[in-house]
Parts: C-alpha cells; sequence; structure tokens
C-alpha cells in the first residue's frame, strides 16, 4: 500500500461522499490517500488498529479464519465503505476482528485513530455517521444467517437481485469462489446455478461480465422454491 499525494483528488472524494458532514475540518486535513493493488492486505486479523480506513474507489474482501484455518467471507465491500468502525468501540486487546484483502486496485482514506479520539468521539454528527454503517453491517449479517438454510438456488437469486438493485442491468461478478464462500455454497454449485439461469434466459455471463434479463424473476420466491 503506498501513499498518494494528490490533494485535489483527496477533495474530489471528499465532496464526492459529502464527508464534510460527518467529519470536522481538522480531520478532513489529516485524511491520507492510500492505494492498495488487488491481493495486498490491507488489515489481518488479530492485529492491532492504528487508522479508520474509508474505502473510496474498488472493492475489498471482508474474512474471517477459524482456528481450524477455514475461513468465512462476511462481504465484499465497495465504495463507500467504513473499515474498522467495529473495533472502535472493542477492547484494543482483542485486534482487529477479520482480514481485509483489495480484490481490485483500491484508493482509501486513512485517518489515525489518534486524530479520531481526539477529535471525533464527542462529535454528533460523526457518532451518527458511524452508527448508521454499524447498523447496515448488522443488517447485512443478519441477512446472511437468515439466507444460511435457503436452498443455494435460492441464495444466487437473491444475491443476484441484490447485486442487480444496487448497480443495474450489468454486474462484474468478484472472484466466484469469493462469492460463492460468502453465501454459504461451494464454487461448483455456484457455476452451476450460473449456467442453469443462462439455459432459462434470466441472466447471460461470459468471464466476470454478467447481464440480468430477467430482475423480476430474481425477485421473486415463490414458496415452492423452499421445498
Amino acid at each position: 500500500m503506498r501513499t498518494i499525494s494528490n490533494d485535489e483528488l483527496i477533495q474530489n472524494y471528499i465532496d464526492k461522499f459529502s464527508l464534510s458532514r460527518y467529519f470536522s475540518p481538522i480531520l478532513l486535513e489529516n485524511f491520507l490517500l492510500k492505494q492498495i493493488e488487488a491481493g495486498e492486505f490491507l488489515l489481518a486479523q488479530g492485529s492491532s488498529l492504528s487508522s479508520l480506513y474509508l474505502l473510496v474507489n474498488g472493492k475489498l474482501q471482508v474474512e474471517h479464519y477459524q482456528k481450524d484455518g477455514s475461513c468465512a467471507v462476511f462481504s465484499i465491500e465497495r465504495a463507500f465503505s467504513v473499515i474498522g468502525d467495529l473495533e472502535l468501540f472493542l477492547n484494543r486487546d482483542i485486534g482487529t476482528v477479520s482480514t481485509v484483502t483489495a480484490i481490485s486496485k483500491a484508493d482509501i482514506l486513512e485517518i489515525s485513530l489518534s486524530k479520531i479520539e481526539q477529535y471525533a468521539f464527542n462529535d454528533p454528527a460523526f457518532l451518527r455517521f458511524i452508527c448508521s454503517h454499524l447498523s447496515q453491517k448488522l443488517y447485512a449479517s443478519t441477512q446472511l444467517l437468515t439466507n444460511a438454510t435457503l436452498p443455494a438456488f435460492i441464495k444466487v437469486r437473491k444475491y443476484l437481485a441484490i447485486r442487480a438493485e444496487m448497480e443495474g442491468s450489468m454486474i462484474h461478478l468478484e472472484k466466484r469462489d469469493s462469492i460463492a464462500a460468502m453465501l454459504g455454497i461451494s464454487t461448483r454449485q455456484l457455476n452451476r446455478i450460473l449456467k442453469d439461469l443462462s439455459d432459462l434466459n434470466i441472466i447471460q455471463f461470459k468471464n466476470k461480465t454478467l447481464k440480468v434479463l430477467d430482475s423480476n424473476y430474481l425477485a421473486e420466491i415463490e414458496p415452492i422454491d423452499f421445498l
């Protein structure tokens, strides 16, 4: 990860995501712009967190490793998202909860926790900002738990329906093993379901590009689908 000295680009990101609504001027002045390449680690699970990170461009994968070596993908983060918000309120001895890796080149705004503690912990606007993002993550994790018992076909349909609602009919898929791990299915199951949806003319896909042809089918779940 390298530091980018570009005040204009930093200001563009501040304006794009309306960060002046949540961060005081002195915090905005202390933002650093970092760039991370695909495959690089932003955070390692259990490490000491020294900064709060704002993903403003690109994609990151958040995953958790168990003691037996197995890995669970929590989420694939896209701009705009906050990394390190959960750890803000945890005992520092616990360390970071997850490993965070770039799955594409990404731009990240970094602000030190010492500055956050000094200028933001008593700022209602900043605290509402953090609470909002924590709420979104709690909702997303609840959805994953709720979906855990669903058939694989329904999991993929719901996932694609949500992506289509957020991004439109053209979707750029990340690594399929990452998506499969996040959905709790095998990569083989995911590939088979994508082929089945393609045969039904619900989607078209080639490599990492997927086009949704029938978003209504993806979104409409019938009782028989759970049998």
